[in-house]
């Protein structure tokens, strides 16, 4: 059909489009695009994908199309059980690539109000760069969605979950059983963590924004608590990936909290609000103090 496969990626870290030449497959398995949309496809290259499902929108030539692409390329009209989703985008015909359970759209997970984007949850995780056995936590879990994402890493983490809110742990065990088995789930207070001090290698979380859930009045005490208790639960070498809309305030409680500070900020889109991840790690006079406590 056409000589290249060319894909747009929509990058959220750099709200930008990149080009892709490469396998069917490897887009396939993309775990930080929302849409990969392919404007020109390959039969051999497409071929190379096992049994693949798609659908057509409503477009001229609907029905000629769909024998093409199951005649040609081998492939299935699947409305309900698609890989690939065939539109029109003005002039352009394309291909909108990638696996059911990592769309925001059709994700076979329990959800509750203000659940995590699981594509921003994925860009979270790899933001945390948790090493093998690590222990993550995320103590605004909600249905679990971060914990999803980091199990999915596949590098036998240790996942743990904690909120507040019983919906929010009725929801995730739900999505535990099947998605994170191994993982744990407590009760609990982001502000009065029931963990050890220092044990935990990765906390990944997306805190209450105070529009959907919460309000800025309450965010005013929540996140100096919350920060309060990273910095003592964190580990030295320890890194924090935290998402939140209410920039200001999470910013100003971070330079209030002592033994913590702010890495980096990544501005994101999700849901019509633009909220950002902010990385933080331990405070340089955090790790000498640490240092030469161990050195007694």
């Amino acid at each position: 059909m056409y000589s290249a496969l060319s894909v747009v990626l929509g990058a959220y870290e750099e709200n930008r489009g990149d080009e892709y030449e490469g396998a069917l497959r490897l887009l396939a398995d993309s775990r930080r695009s929302g849409v990969l949309s392919a404007v020109a496809m390959d039969a051999a290259e497409a071929s190379t994908v096992e049994q693949v499902g798609f659908r057509i929108d409503p477009l001229v030539d609907r029905w000629k199309l769909r024998d093409l692409l199951e005649e040609r390329l081998g492939w299935v009209n699947a409305p309900h059980a698609w890989q690939v989703n065939i539109t029109r985008r003005g002039d352009l015909l394309l291909a909108q690539v990638g696996p059911l359970y990592h769309s925001a759209r059709f994700a076979p997970m329990e959800r509750i109000p203000a659940s995590t984007n699981p594509l921003i949850a994925a860009l979270m995780v790899q933001f945390a760069k948790p090493e093998p056995g690590q222990l993550v936590y995320d103590p605004f879990c909600g249905a679990g969605t971060l914990l999803v994402e980091a199990a999915a890493l596949g590098r036998d983490l240790r996942l743990v979950g904690g909120d507040i809110s019983a919906r929010a742990l009725a929801a995730a065990a739900a999505n535990q059983k099947t998605l994170f088995p191994d993982g744990a789930l407590v009760r609990a207070d982001a502000t009065a963590m029931p963990l050890r001090t220092e044990c935990v290698d990765r906390v990944v979380s997306n805190i209450p924004f105070g529009k959907r859930v919460g309000s800025h009045g309450a965010n005013i005490e929540l996140y100096p608590g919350f920060l309060s208790e990273l910095g003592r639960v964190l580990r030295m070498d320890g890194r924090a990936v935290v998402l939140t809309d209410d920039k200001n305030l999470f910013r100003a409680s971070v330079e209030r909290t002592r033994g913590l500070r702010l890495l980096r900020e990544v501005k994101l889109a999700t849901g019509g609000l633009h909220p950002s991840a902010f990385i933080l790690d331990r405070t340089r006079a955090a790790k000498r103090a640490a240092g030469r406590q161990q050195r007694r």
